[in-house]
């Protein structure tokens, strides 16, 4: 007990500021139905990447060649998804304001270090056009969690990561057209990219 105290007393403890890049997408999906104007039509989610960014907090624990990263994170991101209802196409946007909380725990090797946890999302705020353009209600939840695993350097005072993220649950329960409820896969992925400085 107390070689562990001792070892406990000599972690490494660092907090500091978080900021970067996130590049999100959903699955290719789609989901058809019939309009309240009996028009056919067809929701799809599109593969192309939404740039978005994230600004917060970081800590790092060092100890016995391993480490424990929590973080909270402002994180502005998105979707595109096409609306097509006959022969008309329209082009949807979905932004979201949200409030991560990743805990990375991994092993480091001199200043390099890797692992994987959970993240924990807030949903803040949600826009789109979708419905403005369309009779649709978007649900969406108003929490979800995923899983982040990656790498990182620490040179100095900076610390480069870049991770892959996924979600375990939805982000939302599709779209909702009269009493009709229509689902399909809104788990995201992201690649996030940051930068911290730590302070101290």
């Amino acid at each position: 007990m107390m070689l562990f105290a001792i070892q406990v007393s000599q972690a490494q403890v660092s907090f500091g500021l978080r900021g970067g890049l996130n590049f999100s997408r959903l699955p290719s999906e789609s989901v058809s139905f019939t309009s309240i104007e009996n028009v056919q039509s067809e929701v799809k989610t599109i593969s192309d990447s939404y740039t978005g960014f994230h600004v917060g907090l970081m800590g790092e624990v060092s100890l016995l060649g391993l480490f424990i990263m929590p973080e909270l994170l402002f994180v502005n991101s998105g979707n595109y998804l096409v609306v097509e209802q006959g022969d008309t196409r329209t082009d949807v946007i979905q932004k979201f304001s949200q409030l991560d909380i990743p805990v990375m725990v991994g092993t480091k090797i001199g200043p390099i270090r890797a692992g994987l946890g959970p993240v924990a999302t807030i949903m803040i705020n949600s826009d789109s056009n979708m419905s403005e353009d369309f009779a649709f209600k978007e649900r969406f939840n108003s929490a979800t969690y995923g899983f982040q695993l990656g790498a990182g350097v620490t040179l100095g005072n900076i610390a480069l990561d870049l991770k892959y993220q996924f979600g375990l649950s939805n982000l939302g329960n599709g779209i909702q057209l009269g009493d009709n409820t229509y689902e399909f896969d809104t788990r995201p992925r992201q690649i996030v990219f940051s930068v911290g400085l730590l302070l101290f």
